[in-house]
């Protein structure tokens, strides 16, 4: 299946007063009958409170810290966009229930041949590709939103509660939707952004940590790729990880190091390991990307 593109941006005004959001996803989506709201500076939509501390799905091997049964963040990056995501897609095999995929891609960008996009391994109705242009902050509905609310919101709501609101508005449409759709009572919805580093062109240092906070604080995972372009304003992020390699076909050579937020299991911070000798990962990656056979042309 082909990666699903948006074709039209949500109406920030029907998602403050409670107009149903069009279902998009396999999931079933929340019930956005009632009204967005805030309390106690958490986004909530439908009546379901983000934010929880849930359990995670059963796996026989979890590589991240509290297999993501709260809200968390993860920073992977590395020089070969394909095989981030690769690294990802295994690493994130676990959850892959609730493992949803934004690929910012360029105007007729034709992805690498091994890319898991285009094999497959990621399926596409879980991945929704757009333009750095698309994912740009929405500054006018958030100022439009924020007037509404301190006039029709409930005279309790404390300044950070409607701040919070505001900021969740602000996000782009695609974000908005994908948080409201994909909201699960049980367990947080893992989203995934590959090739992040093109939001820098829509975004300012500034509006990272709050985007981050909003997200966050939305009851969702956030996992970002960012690939190409060095980066060291990342401190607002749980996890941080580095991956070394050429491309998916050299992936056993590659070797990953974790700078931050691991502290037990194979991707634990302080030694860089090779893939090849993290099972988890390479028992999947063998699957997909067999060794080239030697002695062949």
């Amino acid at each position: 299946m082909h990666p699903r593109i948006l074709e039209r941006p949500i109406d920030k005004g029907s998602l403050l007063f409670g107009a149903q959001l069009e279902q998009r996803r396999l999931e079933p989506p929340l019930d956005c009958g009632s009204v967005a709201r805030s309390q106690n500076g958490r986004v909530l939509i439908g009546g379901l409170p983000f934010g929880l501390s849930v359990a995670s799905d059963p796996s026989a091997v979890e590589l991240f810290p509290g297999g993501f049964r709260k809200p968390s963040s993860v920073f992977i990056s590395g020089t070969s966009r394909s095989l981030l995501k690769w690294f990802a897609f295994a690493s994130l095999a676990p959850y892959a229930s609730r493992v949803y995929w934004t690929d910012v891609r360029l105007p007729g960008e034709i992805l690498d041949p091994l890319d898991p996009m285009t094999v497959h391994a990621i399926p596409g109705d879980s991945v929704y590709a757009l333009s750095p242009q698309d994912l740009r902050p929405d500054d006018q509905g958030a100022r439009k939103a924020e007037a509404a609310a301190a006039t029709m919101l409930e005279s309790e709501e404390t300044p950070g509660s409607i701040q919070g609101l505001v900021e969740f508005l602000r996000m782009p449409s695609h974000a908005q939707r994908l948080i409201s759709t994909t909201g699960r009572a049980d367990v947080p919805s893992i989203l995934v952004t590959a090739n992040a580093q093109r939001l820098a062109s829509v975004y300012s240092l500034d509006r990272i940590a709050p985007l981050m906070r909003t997200m966050l604080e939305s009851g969702t995972c956030q996992v970002a790729l960012w690939a190409e372009a060095p980066t060291t304003h990342i401190s607002t992020f749980d996890v941080i990880i580095h991956l070394e390699g050429s491309g998916p076909t050299d992936w056993r050579n590659a070797t990953v190091h974790c700078e931050k937020g691991i502290s037990t299991g194979p991707l634990a911070s302080g030694k860089a390991h090779r893939l090849s000798e993290i099972v988890p990962i390479a028992s999947i990656l063998e699957k997909f990307l067999p060794a080239p056979h030697r002695g062949r042309k």
